[in-house]
């Protein structure tokens, strides 16, 4: 990543606008971004991590945290960075959240926050963004962490190192420092070796496992400890399936011979029962022939009796016929006596009304004059209407007319008092400007005093601490110092002592480890007092130990001493700037600029409501005009209503003379009509219906005369019948052979009475002659037997069967036994030979995983293995700058050592001092020593990422501070280093207020405070 263009709107300490275009810098690559402390160096530094990620280079502050305190109340907080990443342009924008004034009346409003990532690779003009590749503060922090390769922690780490965070690649543990590498060097592919192996081991693990509980469960089906046992139990039951076989066979032949023993004795007692049931059957019928012989004479009798059937029916049917005659003779006789009353009183009642007609014509008259009437009080009801809409509409005018009048007296007085509310507003309105610059001037001094304060609590706590750091490093100072003059002693008496430590050694005739000698006339003294190598070297570590914290306490004083000084910086600015207020109240300062606010917002609130009012006066003077002209309009019409309504009234009063008063409502006439009309037309009704009753009367006496004497006749003939057909009836009996009337009756049967008696006869003929071939069959089949004792041979046969069956039983279980263990000496040789493949598989498997995952003495998992040679020709390219920096004591190096023996591994680093010849932990150097080892490793990171990754370009790197710690020497070292990075084409930025930079770098971003913000441009040498 490059930078090309930077614009910060609100920013930090930027109040307006700023514009950073890094292409001024031509084909310069290593430039000093400089300026006091607090003018916003690092701000440049948290403007780019804020645009690509939405949090500062420090990771301390958020968006909304950055809004400049001097920027303008409508000012918008936002920054655009453009940027290269290869050979491709980008552009993001990122805008935090933050309150906005209203755009209409007073307040403040929300404002989400947003971002947008834009492609602009190619000729581009500044107007136009580019091709939209993401939208959303999420989204865009997403697509840049995919553009570069970097999460935001991780720039801050290899890119962009920050005050405070630029130790933190070189001290990180093995694991934090395994993250760092994994994201650059992209080795996923490890990883998911790692896991490839663990998960196939652990499956073929799972299968042995599962296998053998196969094995385990079958074994316990079988109820066999193993299967040995299982195949001598087979072998056991073989044999002993071979004698169940044999005792079968020879039960089931016993079980068939008393099966057929048993047979034939049932065939010969079936022989012998159908003889017994023949005989039963023939003696039946001979008993039932006498009672078939009296049902042959009925049937006989029936026969005979069936040929007079007709003759009967004939002599039936006729009696009907003369009875049906009698009685219709009857009701015709009583009907003509009915015609001829009725005809009589119809003759009465047409007589009376015809006497009725003077009567009938008097209604007609009636009616008729009702109809003219009528269409009289027809026009009568118009007339009165069209008074009534008069009265009506002249009502209605009237009211209008009031209602217009007093609305325009209303409206008169509401014009009278919104012209004075408008000129009151507009009064107030006029102090709107002076009253927004009184309170913009008293909410700055008020948050400004506010600051003042907080900062004042802050330095008096950091003031504190620094007292207690000042402290405890010269306490640090002076143990080591102790330590080391104690050390010194020690050393002097260890060498001092170790010539009596030998002469303590000496023997006589054996060669001195000095001089060679046999003889030892003068041994040195004794050593009595001499102290160990062990004490000494504890000592050495209690030193080292020592040194260790003087460092860290120093380190942390250096800290807080520059946190103490910008803090001061901070205070004396706001005191300058606040002047005098610098030590008024808060609160007071508060409640000014909140009285100034409501003043201003009053005077805002005016100025808008003289102009609502304004335009409502011109709206209500209009308004006026409208009314008055209506009033005018509403008076004629008024008048024109009255000359209506007179003339509506002479002519109601004309119409109502023509009328009788009690007919005058069309109700009542129309009533009094309606029953003229029905008592006429109810005379006319009753006239025409006797006339008809008399006319239809005549009719139906003639045809009941008519009636009565057919009815006579067809008696007559009715009764001449009827005689006849009994005098032939009578003959036909004495024929037939009947002697009378009640002999017929007894003979006669029904015909499904003689179907039954013809069916008796002849089932019995049919069964008489099959029982007697039954009986000879019977007698002749059975001939010779005698009775069997079935009992006897059916209990035989049941001991046979259950013999039979229970060495069939017997055999079946056998032989399914031993189906089943032969199936379990086959499943179980194949599991075991399944177990024992898979066991071979795990034995290779099983140790690639562990070995992949990080099971041996050093903790190494493949991927950290690999990380750990990628680390290795990072510490290599490290170390060419850091041994030139250092003047050649240091070389960066790898160890597998591990803090802890549960920690992973295989990433630790360590330094080795070439001045001592031992290496030891990073974290024992020195401020400007860890400074000098993290910058060379910052860039022998960039490097090798570089090198192996061509998709991922490393082209430039910002360092915030820390050069402060380096003495001058070290100082140009560290300048030779970075100026080198040139020759690669890298961008190079450093931030520092060092004096001694700012002759060395001819290429400087300088950034000057002011009291309405700070500023920033470009100067080249």
């Amino acid at each position: 990543m490059r930078p090309l263009r930077l614009v910060m709107s609100a920013f930090g300490p930027y109040a307006g606008e700023q514009k950073l275009n890094f292409t001024e810098l031509g084909d310069r690559s290593f430039f000093l971004i400089h300026g006091p402390t607090g003018a916003g160096k690092t701000t440049i530094l948290d403007a780019m991590c804020f645009a690509l990620y939405g949090d500062s280079s420090g990771a301390q502050r958020d968006g909304r945290q950055m809004r400049s305190d001097h920027a303008a109340a409508d000012a918008v907080t936002e920054v655009t960075f453009d940027f290269a990443v290869g050979a491709d342009v980008y552009r993001v924008k990122r805008r935090p959240e933050q309150e906005r004034p209203k755009k209409h009346g007073t307040g403040t409003t929300a404002v989400r926050s947003d971002a947008t990532l834009w492609r602009r690779t190619g000729p581009v003009a500044d107007a136009w963004e580019g091709t939209v590749l993401a939208g959303g503060w999420v989204k865009v922090r997403t697509a840049v962490e995919n553009l570069l390769g970097f999460k935001s922690g991780q720039f801050r780490q290899v890119v962009m190192l920050p005050q405070g965070e630029f130790r933190k690649l070189l001290l990180a543990d093995s694991k934090e420092r395994q993250v760092i590498l994994e994201t650059l060097f992209h080795i996923e592919l490890y990883r998911l070796v790692e896991e490839r192996l663990k998960e196939t081991a652990l499956e073929i693990k799972k299968k042995v496992e599962k296998v053998r509980e196969q094995r385990k469960w079958i074994l316990q089906q079988a109820n066999a400890e193993g299967p040995e046992e299982l195949s001598k139990r087979l072998q056991d039951h073989a044999l002993e399936l071979e004698a169940v076989a044999e005792k079968a066979a020879q039960s089931r032949m016993a079980a068939k011979q008393a099966q057929e023993r048993l047979a034939a004795g049932q065939k010969a007692r079936e022989l012998l029962d159908e003889q017994k049931h023949a005989l039963a059957a023939m003696t039946e019928l001979e008993q039932k022939a006498p009672s078939v012989e009296a049902a042959r004479q009925d049937l006989s009798g029936a026969r005979q009796a069936a040929g007079l059937v007709d003759a009967e029916n004939a002599v039936l049917v006729r009696r009907g016929e003369f009875v049906a005659a009698e009685k219709t003779l009857a009701a015709r006789n009583a009907e003509l006596k009915q015609a001829r009353e009725a005809r009589e009183t119809a003759l009465r009642n047409w007589a009376v009304e015809k006497d009725k007609e003077a009567e009938r014509e008097t209604v007609a008259r009636e009616v008729n004059r009702l109809d003219d009437l009528t269409g009289k009080a027809g026009s009568l009801a118009r007339a009165r209407e069209e008074l009534t809409a008069a009265y009506r509409r002249a009502k209605a005018l009237e009211d209008t007319y009031t209602k217009a009048k007093a609305s325009l007296t209303a409206g008169q007085s509401v014009i009278e008092e919104k012209t004075k509310l408008r000129d009151d507003a507009a009064n107030q309105a006029a102090r709107a400007y002076a009253l927004e610059a009184a309170c913009r001037e008293a909410e700055q001094i008020s948050n400004k005093r506010k600051n003042l304060e907080e900062l004042r609590r802050r330095l008096g706590s950091i003031r504190k601490t620094f007292v207690s750091a000042e402290q405890t490093c010269r306490q640090a100072e002076n143990n080591y110092a102790r330590a080391k003059d104690e050390l010194s002693v020690l050393q002097k008496a260890w060498h001092s002592g170790q010539a009596a430590v030998l002469a303590g050694a000496l023997a006589a005739g054996r060669p001195c480890p000095v001089c060679g000698s046999l003889e030892h006339p003068h041994p040195a003294g004794s050593a009595s007092g001499v102290p160990s190598e062990e004490e000494v070297k504890a000592r050495q570590q209690q030193l080292n130990n020592l040194e260790l914290y003087r460092d860290k306490v120093r380190n942390k004083a250096s800290l807080v001493a520059t946190e103490k000084a910008t803090v001061e910086s901070k205070v004396t600015d706001l005191e300058n700037e606040l002047g005098e207020r610098a030590g008024a109240d808060p609160a007071a300062l508060d409640a000014a600029a909140g009285k100034a606010k409501q003043m201003w917002d009053r005077a805002l609130r005016a100025e808008a409501a003289a102009a609502s009012l304004a335009g409502e006066l011109e709206a209500l003077k209009i308004g006026e005009k409208t009314a008055r002209e209506r009033l005018e309009l509403l008076e004629k019409e008024l008048q024109d209503a009255g000359a209506v309504c007179k003339s509506a009234q002479a002519v109601v009063r004309e119409r109502e003379s023509a009328i009788p008063g009690e007919l005058r409502d069309l109700h009542a006439l129309n009533k009094a009509r309606q029953a003229a009309i029905s008592r006429r037309e109810r005379l006319e009704a009753v006239l025409e219906q006797v006339r008809k009753a008399a006319e239809v009367t005549g009719q139906e006496l003639v045809k009941a005369e008519t009636a009565a004497a057919e009815a006579q006749n067809a008696w007559q003939t009715a009764r001449t019948r009827a005689q006849e057909a009994a005098e032939l009836f009578g003959a036909r009996l004495k024929t037939a052979g009947f002697s009378d009337m009640p002999d017929y009756t007894r003979a006669k049967r029904t015909p499904e009475q003689m179907q039954r008696l013809e069916k008796l006869i002849k089932e019995f003929d049919t069964d008489l002659g099959a029982v007697r071939d039954r009986l000879n069959r019977a007698v002749q089949r059975a001939a010779g037997l005698t009775e069997p004792d079935l009992e006897k041979m059916a209990g035989l046969l049941a001991v046979a069967e259950k013999a039979r069956d229970e060495a069939l039983q017997q055999d079946t279980q056998l032989r399914s036994l031993i189906k089943q263990e032969n199936n379990w000496l086959k499943t179980i040789v194949a599991l075991q030979n399944e177990i024992e493949a898979l066991e071979n598989k795990y034995s290779v498997w099983g140790r690639l995983s562990e070995a992949a995952n990080g099971k041996n003495k050093y903790g190494l998992t493949f991927q950290r293995f690999v990380l750990g040679a990628l680390l290795d020709d990072v510490t290599v390219a490290a170390t060419q700058r850091l041994k030139l920096m250092s003047r050649g004591r240091y070389h960066l190096q790898r160890t597998l050592e591990r803090a802890r023996s549960n920690a992973a591994g295989g990433l630790e680093l360590e330094v080795f001092d070439t001045y001592t010849g031992v290496a030891r932990g990073v974290a024992t150097l020195s401020g400007g020593e860890t400074f000098l080892a993290s910058l060379s490793l910052a860039l022998g990171l960039a490097d090798v990422v570089q090198s192996y990754a061509g998709g991922m370009h490393l082209d430039t790197i910002f360092v915030d501070e820390g050069f402060g710690t380096l003495d001058p020497e070290s100082l140009d070292l560290a300048m030779r280093a970075l100026m080198d990075l040139q020759k690669g084409g890298r961008l190079v930025g450093i931030i520092s207020h060092v004096p001694e930079l700012k002759d060395l770098i001819d290429a400087r971003l300088e950034i000057g405070a002011t009291k309405r913000g700070s500023k920033a441009c470009f100067k080249l040498a």
